[in-house]
């Protein structure tokens, strides 16, 4: 019963906020999830905003697991991308877009991301 009410209240908390889960994501109750840092490795000059997780592997390897199984994006000032009103795409195994033309103000907010992973037992 416990462990029932942990993941509807888990569930819960990801779907009231800008907080993606990977659909095929199966996350065990018994491991351990840590949220990484924050990464912002693109500005929203040229054709958008692109934190794309394969860009952010290489920026700065060994610091996000190969499979996360959330997404988090805000803007650089704390703004959770879901309360913008910007048009963006976003996925755990693909990471955050955000494209200027498909925006009112034909410009994407500067966006910064982070990812849910198996903690790290070292």
């Amino acid at each position: 019963m416990n462990t029932l009410l942990s993941i509807a209240i888990f569930a819960g908390l990801f779907c009231a906020s800008s907080q993606q889960v990977a659909s095929d994501a199966i996350i065990p109750v018994d491991q351990e999830y840590c949220w990484t840092s924050w990464y912002d490795r693109d500005h929203p000059s040229g054709t958008g905003d692109w934190e794309l997780l394969v860009d952010l592997w290489t920026e700065y390897p060994g610091q996000i697991c190969n499979k996360p199984v959330v997404i988090e994006a805000h803007t650089l000032s704390g703004i959770p991308a879901v309360l913008t009103g910007d048009v963006y795409t976003s996925h755990p195994l693909y990471g955050f877009v955000c494209l200027n033309n498909q925006q009112k103000s034909r410009s994407c907010l500067d966006y910064k991301v982070r990812f849910m992973c198996p903690c790290r037992s070292d």
